[in-house]
C-alpha cells in the first residue's frame, strides 16, 4: 500500500464535482485526446473551414437586460475515479442564465475603462449521488458575477459563489455542507479570450496572471487554499466556422448561430485544453467546453437568447433586429503605429428623439483618451485620436495590436476595433509557418503538432500536414498557386484564391513516415505564388516556409524488478533509461496501491532523474507504470512488478497488577501494531484471547477478565494482521482467596420468590408460612462448603438457624405485625465471612372476617328474635377477638369512635325485640388485638300491630246521657298512649255524606258521652289507630236504647215534633189550626214584602192542581245544601277537636233539645259570618250557611 500522503482528497474531489475548476482559469491543464485514423480524416473539415463562414466580426455591443440561457452539463466521473473518493455522481444537468445587469467604470492596470457586469446564476438538483457510502441528493446554488471590458469582452474580475449541499435519502440529520464558498479571481492583464475582429484561421496568444482568494465555509475543504497567483499562457485559434459542432456530431440547442467561429485553446506546451464557439448573431459564445486534467468535463451550450430592445425575436433561434444607438466609424480599420486617425460617432434617431446637441463621451482607453463631444444636427460627432503604439494582451504574428474606440451616452454604447500594424503595406502574401499544423496518429493516438510543440515524429507515424498562406496587406491578392514540396521530395501545386486583408488559405495532405527512416531532419516546404503573379507583393522573402520534421526514436526504458518488505523505502530506478536520438529524458511513475476497497488505486509522480523512493504498507505484488519521455515528447511505458512481503504484527500484554483475588476482575492491555497495515498507526490488527472470557468481547485490545480458581493463571493474547499473520503474547497473574460475597436473601411463597416493594421490604401477612432462602457466591474451591448463619427475627434474638452448603432454606412465619429484620452471614472454610446481609419483612395484620348475617323475616312490635354472628381470624388472633352488637347505629352510645361501633351487646348471640315498627339497623362487628375492625349490617323490619278495640258493655235511655267507653283498648307499649279513637254512633247512617255509612267520625275519644233521641237497638262502631292510620283497629257493638219516661203532654209533643214526630198527628193538628184561623179571619192577610221580598212577584200564583203555590217553602228548600261538607274537612277538625268530654256533648244535646222544643218548624237559620281569611278549603257559601256554626264549634 501507499504511504499516506493527503487527507483532503475527498474534499477537493467533491468540491470540483460542481465545476469550480471550470471557472477558475489558473488550473487549466492538458488532457490527451485519442482518435482512430478515420477520425483523423474526419477532423479535416473542422479545421479547414465550412459553409457559413461569418467573415470578419467585430466586438459586439451589449445592452443592460440582454440575457442568455445555457444548458449546462458537468461530468465529474473521471475526477472522482482519479481522486480515490468513495462516491458516484454521473452527469449533472441544469440551466444557467447569464444577464447584463449594469455598465460601470472600472480601474484596470492604472486605466479607467467601461465594463459590463454579467451575472450568471443556476440551481442544480442531482439525485442518486453516492458519497461515503450514502445515496442522496446534491443541491447546488451557483452565482457568478463577471466584470468584462466593453472594448473586447475580456474578463477583469470574476466572483464565483457556490452553495453545495448533500442530503442522504431518509437521513436528513446527516446533511453535509460540501461548500458555501466564494472564489474571487482577478486578472492582470485582463483575460482576453477573443482578439476582435475575429476571422477564420487566426491565432493569438494571451498571457495573464490570475490572483485567487477563497472564503466561506465547508465541511470538506479545511482549510481553504491560501490566496495564490498563477501566470500562464493560452493560445487560441479559430479552427472552424459554421454551425457549432464537436467530433461526435453534437450541436447546441439554439436554432441559429449557423455562422459561428470555433475557437480551440492550447496550453503552453501546445496541448489542446478546450474549445468554444463564438456566435456573432447571439453576441456571445454559443458553446463552451473544457476538459480538465483533474478529470472534470464541462459543457455550456446556448439554449435561448433574449436580446433587449429587439424586434422579430424568437428566443430559440432568431435574435431579431436591433439598431445600434451609437455607430462608430474610423478612417481605416487598420492603421500604422502612432497614427492620428479621425473617428466619427453617429447617433441613431431610433434611440434618441433629438439626435442634435447630445453630449457624447468618446474613449480610446488604451491611452486613457476620454473626450466629451456634442452631436451635430445630423447626430454625428468626431475627433482625431492618436492610436499610439500600445500593445494589447493578445500577441498575434500578423498585427501589432488591436484596440477599440468606445462611445457612450447614458447606458447606450458604441464600439469598434482598430488594428495597429507596424508593417502596414498594400499587399504582403506570407507562407505562415506559425499556423502550420500536423495531426499525428501513432498507434491510434492522435496528437496535434504545432509551432509550440515542435514537429517530432517517429517512423510509421501517420501524418496529416496542414499549411497556411495569409495576406497581411490591405489590398486583395490576385489568384495564384501554392507550391508544396512533400517530405519525400515530391511537389504539388494547389490553387490559391484571392486573399483579402488578413485572409488565410489552408491546404493539407497526408504522409506516413517510412518505417526505416533514419534519425534526423526531413524537411517539407511550401511557397505562395511561386510564379510571382502578385507583383505588388511587398516582401517576397516571406512567401516561402519550411517545416522540419524531426525523425527520432522512442526512448529506451531500463529498470529492474525488486522484492522488498512492507514499510521499507524502495528505490524505483529508471535512471539508466536513455533516448537513442539524443537529448535528456524524464519519467512519470504511476504507482499502484491497495486503497482498502479491494481495488487498485494510483499515485502519479514526475521525476526528472527517473528515480523514485516509495514504500508500501501492505504486502502484495504492485505494478508500477514507468513512462520515459524524451525531449521530443516521445514516450514509452513499461510496467514494473514490485513484490512486497508482509511483516508480522507485534504484541505485548501489560497489567497494573500481578496479583488479584479470585473471581475479581483484572484488566489486561494488549499493545499491538502492524507496521504495514493499510490504516494509520497502529494499523489493522485483530487481538483475541483464546483462553479468557473478556468483558469487552473476544476480539479486543483491552480484556477485563478473572480466574475461577486460586493460584497462578496464564493469559494468552494473539495478534493477527490483515494478512492473517499471527503473533502471540502471554502474562501470568496470581489469584488469592476471597470471602463469600454477593450474599442474598429470598422469601419464597409456594416455592416462588416474592417481590419486595420499592423500599426493598417484603410484605406478608401474620401467621403466613413462607420459606427463607439464602445464597452467597465464592470461588469454586469454597462454594460447596459455606456456613450459613441466620437470625430470622430481630424480635426474637435467641432464634438462630445454621446450615451448610451452597444455599440454605427453611420455613418461617411471624405472628406479630410490624417490621421484622432478617439477617444472614456466610463463612467459608478459610474463616472469611461475608458482610451481614439484612432484609426487612413487614408483617401485616390480617383483619378478622365476619360472615354475612342470616336474613330474618319481618317481626311484630314487641316480638323477640335471636340472631347469631360468626367471625374468623388468624390463629394468633382468634382468641382475642372482641365481638359486639350495635343495636342502634344512629346513636354513639359509648361516646367513642363512630356511632356504628358501639358495643351495646357483647358476644356472638343477640336476643332482642322492638316496640316500634319500621326498619331497624343492627351491626355485628369484630375487632382484633391490632384494632382491625370488620362488621356486617342487618336490617330488621318490625311491623306495626293495629290496636285491639275493647268497648265496655252499656245500656242507655233515650234523651239521657249515654257514656261510651273504649278505654280498655290495647296496643304496643310505645303506641298505647298515642291511640286515636273515633265513634260512629250509627253505622247504618252516613252522617259525613261520603257514601260509607260505617266510617263516620261522630265523636272522638276513648270515652265519650252522647244523648240518643231514638229508642231501640243502635249499632255503634269504635275505630282506633296508632302511628299507622292505614291499619286501624275496629269494634262494633249493639246498644239497647230504652224509651224515655214522659207525661201525656210530653208524649203528645213528641208525636208532633222532634225525631219521634208522627205524620198523622201533625196533619190532624194542622187541620185544627187552619179551621180555627178560617173562623177568626174573614179576609186574607198580606205578606210582608220586607220579610220576603222574593215573594212579591209570585202572589196569587196557582200550581197545576189549581192550588196556591207556597213560594216561601220552595225558597227555604232551595237554600239548603244538597250535601254536607267534604269528609276531609271534618276529619281535619276532628284531629284537633277536644277528646269527647261528656259535658260538652251533653251541652250540645241539651241545646239541640231546646231548639227543637222552641222551634217546631225551622223557618230561619242563623249562620255565622264568613271568616276574615275566607271559607275553609272545599266549602261553599250554602254549606257555610247551614253548617258553619257546627264547624266553628268543633274547632274550639
Amino acid at each position: 500500500m501507499r504511504r499516506e500522503s493527503s487527507s483532503t482528497v475527498p474534499a477537493v474531489a467533491l468540491f470540483f464535482l460542481i465545476a469550480i475548476s471550470s471557472l477558475s482559469p489558473f488550473i487549466y491543464s492538458h488532457q490527451d485526446e485519442t482518435a482512430s485514423p478515420q477520425q483523423l480524416e474526419n477532423h479535416i473539415p473542422a479545421r479547414a473551414g465550412a459553409s457559413g463562414d461569418p467573415g470578419v466580426s467585430d466586438v459586439p455591443v451589449w445592452r443592460i437586460g440582454d440575457k442568455w440561457i445555457y444548458s449546462g452539463t458537468f461530468d465529474p466521473t473521471a475526477l472522482i475515479v482519479n481522486s480515490g473518493v468513495s462516491a458516484s455522481v454521473g452527469e449533472i444537468n441544469g440551466d444557467t442564465t447569464a444577464e447584463v445587469i449594469s455598465i460601470t467604470e472600472q480601474s484596470v492596470d492604472n486605466k479607467t475603462v467601461l465594463a459590463y457586469t454579467l451575472r450568471s446564476y443556476a440551481n442544480f438538483d442531482k439525485s442518486g449521488v453516492e458519497l461515503d457510502g450514502y445515496t442522496g441528493n446534491a443541491f447546488i446554488e451557483y452565482t457568478q458575477t463577471e466584470i468584462l471590458q466593453v472594448s473586447d469582452l475580456s474578463t477583469i474580475r470574476s466572483d464565483l459563489e457556490m452553495y453545495i449541499q448533500f442530503v442522504p435519502y431518509g437521513i436528513s440529520s446527516l446533511t453535509r455542507i460540501l461548500g458555501d464558498i466564494t472564489i474571487t479571481n482577478t486578472y492582470s492583464p485582463v483575460n482576453e479570450v477573443y482578439d476582435f475582429p475575429l476571422r477564420a484561421d487566426e491565432r493569438w496568444t494571451t498571457t495573464k496572471t490570475t490572483s485567487s482568494t477563497w472564503s466561506g465555509t465547508s465541511d470538506y475543504i479545511t482549510p481553504f487554499p491560501p490566496p495564490m497567483t498563477d501566470t500562464n499562457s493560452t493560445t487560441w485559434e479559430v479552427t472552424a466556422v459554421g454551425k457549432p459542432f464537436n467530433n461526435r456530431g453534437q450541436t447546441i440547442g439554439y436554432g441559429g448561430c449557423n455562422e459561428s467561429y470555433g475557437l480551440t485553446s492550447y496550453d503552453i506546451q501546445g496541448d489542446e485544453s478546450g474549445y468554444r464557439w463564438y456566435c456573432p448573431e447571439a453576441r456571445n459564445y454559443a458553446w463552451m467546453h473544457t476538459e480538465e486534467d483533474v478529470g472534470l468535463t464541462i459543457d455550456f451550450r446556448l439554449k435561448q437568447y433574449i436580446p433587449k430592445d429587439s424586434t422579430g425575436v424568437d428566443i430559440y433561434q432568431n435574435p431579431g433586429t436591433r439598431e445600434r444607438c451609437i455607430n462608430i466609424e474610423s478612417t481605416n480599420s487598420i492603421t500604422a503605429l502612432n497614427t492620428p486617425i479621425e473617428v466619427w460617432a453617429n447617433v441613431s434617431a431610433t434611440c434618441f428623439s433629438n439626435i442634435a446637441g447630445l453630449q457624447l463621451e468618446l474613449r480610446y482607453e488604451t491611452t486613457g483618451f476620454i473626450t466629451s463631444l456634442t452631436t451635430a444636427t445630423n447626430g454625428s460627432a468626431w475627433a482625431v485620436v492618436d492610436v499610439s503604439d500600445e500593445l494589447d494582451s493578445s500577441a498575434y504574428a500578423l498585427d501589432w495590436a488591436s484596440h477599440a474606440f468606445v462611445a457612450k451616452i447614458a447606458n447606450h454604447i458604441g464600439v469598434t476595433t482598430i488594428t495597429l500594424d507596424e508593417y502596414i503595406v498594400g499587399l504582403d502574401i506570407i507562407a505562415d509557418l506559425d499556423s502550420a499544423i500536423v495531426l499525428r496518429n501513432r498507434s491510434g493516438i492522435t496528437s496535434e503538432l504545432n509551432s509550440i510543440t515542435g514537429w517530432n515524429v517517429l517512423p510509421s507515424d501517420q501524418l496529416l500536414i496542414e499549411v497556411s498562406v495569409k495576406n497581411r496587406g490591405i489590398t486583395t491578392s490576385t489568384p495564384a498557386e501554392i507550391l508544396i514540396t512533400h517530405p519525400d521530395g515530391q511537389t504539388n501545386r494547389h490553387i490559391m484564391p484571392p486573399l483579402a486583408t488578413y485572409a488565410v488559405h489552408k491546404v493539407n495532405f497526408t504522409w506516413t513516415v517510412p518505417a526505416d527512416s533514419p534519425i534526423g531532419i526531413i524537411p517539407m516546404s511550401w511557397e505562395a505564388d511561386p510564379d510571382a503573379v502578385n507583383s505588388a507583393d511587398a516582401n517576397s522573402t516571406n512567401d516561402y516556409a519550411q517545416l522540419n520534421l524531426n525523425i527520432g526514436r522512442l526512448p529506451t526504458v531500463l529498470t529492474n524488478n525488486s522484492a522488498v518488505q512492507t514499510n521499507q523505502i524502495t528505490l524505483i530506478d529508471a535512471s539508466q533509461s536513455f533516448d537513442e536520438d539524443g537529448g535528456d529524458v524524464f519519467c512519470k511513475f504511476a504507482v499502484t496501491f491497495d486503497d482498502g476497497s479491494r481495488q487498485w488505486n494510483y499515485q502519479n509522480f514526475i521525476s526528472q532523474s527517473c528515480m523514485l523512493n516509495y514504500s508500501w504498507t501492505d504486502d502484495g505484488q504492485y505494478p508500477v507504470d514507468i513512462t520515459v519521455i524524451d525531449d521530443e515528447r516521445d514516450e514509452v511505458t513499461v510496467t514494473l512488478i514490485i513484490d512486497v512481503e508482509n511483516r508480522a504484527p507485534k504484541i505485548e500484554i501489560r497489567s497494573s497488577r500481578t496479583e488479584a483475588k479470585v473471581e475479581h476482575p483484572i484488566t489486561l492491555y494488549a499493545y499491538a501494531n502492524d507496521s504495514d497495515s493499510e490504516k494509520v498507526w497502529p494499523g489493522v490488527v485483530d487481538v483475541y484471547w483464546p483462553n479468557s472470557i473478556c468483558q469487552e468481547g473476544y476480539y479486543t485490545r483491552v480484556c477485563t477478565t478473572t480466574a475461577q480458581h486460586e493460584g497462578w493463571h496464564s493469559f494468552l493474547a494473539i495478534a493477527e494482521d490483515d494478512d492473517f499473520t499471527k503473533t502471540t503474547a502471554m502474562i501470568n497473574i496470581k489469584f488469592t482467596n476471597i470471602a463469600p460475597h454477593g450474599t442474598t436473601i429470598q422469601l419464597l411463597n409456594d416455592s416462588t420468590a416474592m417481590e419486595s416493594d420499592s423500599q426493598h421490604i417484603w410484605q406478608i401477612n401474620e401467621d403466613q408460612f413462607v420459606e427463607l432462602k439464602g445464597q452467597s457466591d465464592d470461588s469454586i474451591d469454597d462454594i460447596d462448603k459455606l456456613t450459613h448463619t441466620w437470625w430470622p427475627d430481630d424480635a426474637q434474638p435467641s432464634l438462630m438457624e445454621i446450615f451448610e452448603g451452597r444455599t440454605s432454606q427453611f420455613p418461617m412465619l411471624w405472628s406479630d405485625s410490624g417490621l421484622h429484620k432478617i439477617r444472614l452471614q456466610v463463612t467459608d472454610t478459610d474463616g472469611d465471612s461475608s458482610a451481614v446481609e439484612e432484609r426487612w419483612v413487614n408483617v401485616k395484620n390480617v383483619a378478622p372476617v365476619v360472615e354475612p348475617l342470616d336474613q330474618i323475616l319481618p317481626v311484630a312490635e314487641g316480638q323477640e328474635v335471636s340472631i347469631t354472628g360468626y367471625a374468623t381470624d388468624t390463629e394468633s388472633d382468634i382468641s382475642t377477638l372482641s365481638r359486639c352488637w350495635d343495636i342502634d347505629p344512629g346513636i354513639d352510645s359509648d361516646g367513642y369512635g363512630s356511632a356504628a361501633d358501639d358495643c351495646d351487646i357483647r358476644g356472638d348471640e343477640l336476643t332482642y325485640s322492638w316496640n316500634r315498627s319500621g326498619s331497624h339497623t343492627i351491626i355485628y362487628h369484630v375487632t382484633d388485638d391490632d384494632g382491625a375492625y370488620s362488621s356486617e349490617v342487618l336490617v330488621v323490619e318490625v311491623l306495626n300491630m293495629p290496636p285491639k278495640v275493647r268497648i265496655s258493655d252499656i245500656s242507655c235511655v233515650a234523651y239521657q246521657e249515654c257514656i261510651l267507653d273504649a278505654s280498655a283498648t290495647i296496643d304496643s307499649i310505645n303506641d298505647i298512649d298515642d291511640i286515636t279513637i273515633v265513634w260512629d254512633l250509627d253505622i247504618t247512617s252516613d252522617s259525613n255524606g261520603d257514601g260509607i255509612p260505617n266510617n263516620d267520625a261522630d265523636l272522638i275519644g276513648k270515652t265519650v258521652s252522647h244523648v240518643f233521641r231514638v229508642s231501640g237497638v243502635i249499632k255503634i262502631k269504635a275505630i282506633a289507630w296508632d302511628e299507622d292510620p292505614e291499619r286501624p283497629g275496629t269494634s262494633t257493638k249493639n246498644i239497647e236504647i230504652s224509651p224515655p219516661e214522659r207525661n201525656i203532654v210530653e208524649k203528645i209533643s213528641a208525636s208532633l215534633i222532634g225525631e219521634e214526630a208522627n205524620a198523622f198527628a201533625q196533619l190532624s193538628l194542622l187541620v185544627i189550626i187552619l179551621s180555627a184561623l178560617a173562623l177568626l179571619s174573614g179576609r186574607k192577610k198580606k205578606i210582608n214584602p220586607e220579610m220576603w221580598p222574593e215573594l212579591s212577584n209570585f202572589q196569587n200564583e196557582l200550581d197545576e192542581l189549581g192550588e196556591p203555590v207556597d213560594h216561601m217553602e220552595r225558597m227555604i228548600e232551595a237554600k239548603r245544601p244538597g250535601a254536607p261538607p267534604p269528609l276531609h274537612t271534618f276529619t281535619a277538625a276532628l284531629e284537633i277537636a277536644p277528646q269527647g268530654t261528656s259535658e260538652s256533648q251533653s251541652q250540645i244535646n241539651d241545646q239541640q233539645q231546646e231548639n227543637q222544643a222552641d222551634s217546631p218548624i225551622e223557618l230561619k237559620i242563623d249562620s255565622p259570618p264568613i271568616p276574615e281569611d275566607g271559607l275553609p278549603e272545599g266549602w261553599s257559601e250554602e254549606q257555610w250557611h247551614y253548617f258553619g256554626q257546627q264547624y266553628l264549634d268543633s274547632m274550639q
